[in-house]
Parts: structure tokens; sequence; C-alpha cells
């Protein structure tokens, strides 16, 4: 983990479906590790102290490129930030501070992988698509992917380097099976024992923890919470996690943001403001 500031230039910036924007970042020299799917960026979203702090990304892809790389994010319009962004144009100077965080443990050869994802969750769940596909393992992996209308999903049928088994859903049925990611969990019947990765809502990953916990070979989930750093000096990011969860706090942005299903309690689940 690095806390110096990382020089990009901003390359492809374009709407992929309502509120929803994909970002590609050209590194002209990283010097840094591969990013493990999972890890994140913060992202400085202006050019003085206006915003002040960064903003956390979930990175949805990562190419080396010669002595540079190229790193994707999608991120979704939700405040003066996010709005900002979208206006960026290609050759912008940013910063950013990464890869942060613990990513998702690979899992073993010839084994299933459930992937689930909530709206914006899907990024860090697409990075680990593309390692497993980059291993010739894809056929390894299924998605179910939920949104709350067909607007706001991202056509995972034009992606070109995602080739695995996917589900659906949306909660007024605009598009796949009407309803929440839940009930693509409920419907599905596991032939074989599967390993388990969740990103999304918090309330989404409470409910498929109550689902899965225990059914799963094993489980991971990457947690939602605000962030100030990024690196663990703030701890404003701090969730309860364990069977004492009152006495143990740990930080999203160090310890996590991946956290195994079985270290989880409903309070690591709860709703910041």
């Amino acid at each position: 983990m690095t806390t110096a500031l990382t020089q990009a230039m901003t390359g492809a910036n374009w709407q992929v479906a309502e509120q929803l924007w994909r970002l590609r970042l050209e590194i002209p020299r990283w010097v840094g590790p591969v990013p493990e799917p999972g890890q994140f960026i913060m992202l400085r979203v202006g050019d003085g102290d206006d915003p002040l702090l960064g903003r956390p990304f979930g990175i949805a892809g990562f190419w080396e490129l010669g002595q540079g790389a190229s790193l994707e994010i999608l991120y979704r319009v939700v405040g003066r930030g996010t709005q900002a962004m979208t206006g960026w144009p290609a050759g912008r100077v940013v910063r950013f501070l990464g890869p942060l965080g613990n990513g998702f443990p690979i899992p073993p050869e010839k084994s299933r992988s459930l992937l689930v994802a909530g709206g914006v969750g899907l990024p860090p769940l697409l990075a680990l698509i593309r390692t497993m596909r980059a291993f010739g393992r894809e056929s390894e992996v299924t998605l179910l992917y939920g949104e709350a209308t067909a607007d706001r999903l991202l056509d995972l049928s034009i992606e070109q380097d995602l080739d695995v088994d996917y589900q659906t859903c949306t909660e007024d049925g605009s598009c796949g099976m009407k309803g929440l990611v839940t009930d693509l969990l409920v419907n599905r019947k596991q032939s074989d024992p599967y390993h388990l990765y969740v990103c999304g809502p918090n309330p989404m990953m409470k409910a498929v923890h109550g689902l899965c916990e225990g059914g799963c070979l094993t489980s991971h989930y990457s947690l939602e919470s605000r962030m100030a750093c990024g690196f663990g000096v703030c701890s404003g990011c701090a969730v309860n996690v364990g069977s004492e969860p009152e006495n143990n706090y740990v930080r999203v942005c160090c310890e996590g943001p991946v956290f195994p299903g079985n270290v989880l309690t409903e309070e690591s689940f709860r709703e910041t403001v």
C-alpha cells in the first residue's frame, strides 16, 4: 500500500447506463503491484481543495501497457464530485492513491464461484471475472446482477472480455427476472458446492449473508462504508465484525474492504450516514 499520489490522464469517459459512467485512467508509469480484484483507489476529483477529500472507487479493470498501465472504474452520479467527473475530457491530469485495501482471494482451481452484485457493487466483481478469465477459468464463474430498472443496468452482453454465465434481474421487471438479486439466489438451485463473492448496497449484502452463510464453501463480502482518507488514518470507515461486535471494530479501507463472511454479523452491514 502506498500513500503517494499517482498521476494519470483521463482516457475514455462515457455514459453506459442511467447515471452510470465508465472512466479509463491512462497511467504513464506504473511502479506498484498489479491490483487485486476487490481493491480500490481514492481519486481526487477537484483541482484544489474543493472537494477536499478523495472519492473511493472499486477497480473494474487493469491492464499493464509497457511501463505504464490503464485502469478502469465505473461510477454513478450521486453528488457534486461525481457530477463534475462526467465533464472530464480526455487528457485531463488527475491523481489518485492506490491500489488500496485487501481484495478477493482467488478460488481453488476447478471449483464453482458464484458472484452476486447489486448496483454499483459490480466493479470489483468485474475485476474478479477478468482475473479468472486471464487464468482460463471463466467457465467456473456465474454472476448474478441486480438493479432497480433496465436503464440502470450495465449491458454485459457487449463486454467481450466478460464471457461468463450471468443472470440479471430488475425490481420493476424491465430486464431479466422481476425482483431482487436475492430472488435470483433463492430461485437458483446450486447442484455443486460454490465459493461466494458479494458486493453491493449494505441491505442487499445483509440479505445475501442471511441466505447463504453456512451453505457455501467460502464467502467474501466487499463492504460499503464512507471513507475520508482511504488508508486507515482517520478510522472513519470502521465497522463491527466478530462475535462481540461492540469490542471489535475494523477499518474497511485497511482490514477490508473484503472480509470473509464467517466474521461478519448483522452489525457489519449497518447503513452509514
